[in-house]
């Protein structure tokens, strides 16, 4: 794995993975575990916020949905 790829923990002095990786790598994924998520409304996102490093926290605005 090259360590571009690698995700380093935030909270972490040494940029160390707090992940058993090879555990996680080994997991067979089974059908059981998918599962479809419902389809995201406006209704959903009337709360949301836009998070983003060194940023105060906007609020989301969602925009019309054109009609086809």
């Amino acid at each position: 794995m090259k360590e571009s790829n690698v995700v380093f923990s935030p909270t972490s002095t040494d940029g160390e993975i707090h992940s058993d990786l090879q555990r996680v790598d080994a997991h067979v994924i089974q059908p059981e575990e998918y599962e479809e998520i419902p389809e995201i409304t406006e209704e959903d996102l009337i709360d949301a916020v836009i998070k983003r490093p060194g940023q105060p926290d906007q609020p989301y605005w969602a925009k019309p949905t054109q009609a086809s």
